[in-house]
């Protein structure tokens, strides 16, 4: 959590654009519906933004909107073969960016890209991984 603690203080000083926070209750929600428990990282992140932009990309969030919504597109993405273990929360540079739920050590999993069906670690935790592209981009 402490990448994520910088990673917050830094989203609090830039110009990103969040929906606003969510409850933990809907939080529960998307994860019942997934069949999933997100990291301790994402689930902080989904009560403090909800989603949104950062840096000029979309972290996807509970939105309820097709676009942008963890449930929506998971769901929809699994229809057409992602694995149940993976939660869709991003679609950059033509690849999705999804937390690998089946890894999870001491409340936090990967984050990892999966492009074409190859699938590569790019963060042990959604905080380390949302610290760095906010580092990238300062």
């Amino acid at each position: 959590m402490k990448y994520y603690k910088k990673a917050k203080e830094m989203m609090d000083m830039n110009a990103t654009e969040f929906i606003g926070g969510v409850s933990e209750s809907e939080v529960e929600n998307a994860m019942k519906a997934l069949s999933v428990i997100f990291s301790e990282s994402y689930k902080a992140f989904l009560v403090d933004f909800g989603g949104g932009d950062a840096g000029g990309e979309v972290i996807f969030g509970i939105t309820n909107h097709q676009e942008d919504d963890i449930v929506i597109i998971t769901q929809e993405e699994r229809s057409v073969g992602l694995p149940k273990n993976l939660v869709v929360i991003g679609f950059w540079s033509n690849a999705f960016i999804c937390l690998d739920t089946s890894e999870m050590k001491s409340g936090e999993c990967p984050v990892v890209e999966v492009n074409d069906g190859e699938i590569e670690v790019i963060a042990d935790t959604f905080g380390k991984f949302l610290y760095e592209y906010l580092d990238e981009e300062s």
